[in-house]
């Protein structure tokens, strides 16, 4: 008989940010979007990487200076700057992405983005802290709900 496991729920974690990428989308060809790969400290993943995935849709208005306002990327961009002064600086959307890479952050689940046709806005992971040393990323993995076992 085939083993279950039962699937762990969680509303956070703390990750590395391993690899940002603009992607066309697999849904629709007109639509790029950024994949972002996380590799999570405080939780175990299950499949071959191991890794979160998160993909951050680019709406067809977009710039490479500006986003609309009230769109999941505006969304997504503006939790990104409320973690660092740094990013807040930059003016470009592939630099405030890219500057992600190889930082760790806190990752809350939230909604971003429009209801739009009857559907509800889509659930994504949302940097909500940046950790600026080991030592705080170590004390956050060690007050984490999420402790690995």
């Amino acid at each position: 008989m085939v083993d279950r496991t039962e699937a762990k729920i969680f509303d956070e974690f703390i990750g590395t940010v391993k690899d940002v990428a603009l992607e066309p989308s697999s849904l629709d060809t007109e639509i790029d979007q950024y994949h972002v790969v996380i590799k999570p400290l405080d939780v175990e993943v299950a499949g071959k990487t191991g890794m979160m995935h998160e993909w951050v849709r680019v709406p067809a208005t977009a710039t490479e200076t500006s986003v609309p306002e009230g769109s999941g990327i505006d969304l997504f961009l503006r939790d990104l700057e409320a973690c660092s002064r740094d990013v807040r600086q930059v003016k470009n959307v592939a630099d405030a992405f890219n500057f992600m890479k190889d930082k760790t952050f806190k990752f809350v689940k939230g909604k971003i983005g429009k209801a739009f046709k009857g559907k509800e806005a889509g659930e994504h992971w949302l940097p909500k802290r940046l950790f600026e040393s080991d030592d705080e990323v170590k004390k956050a993995i060690a007050d984490s709900p999420n402790k690995k076992k």
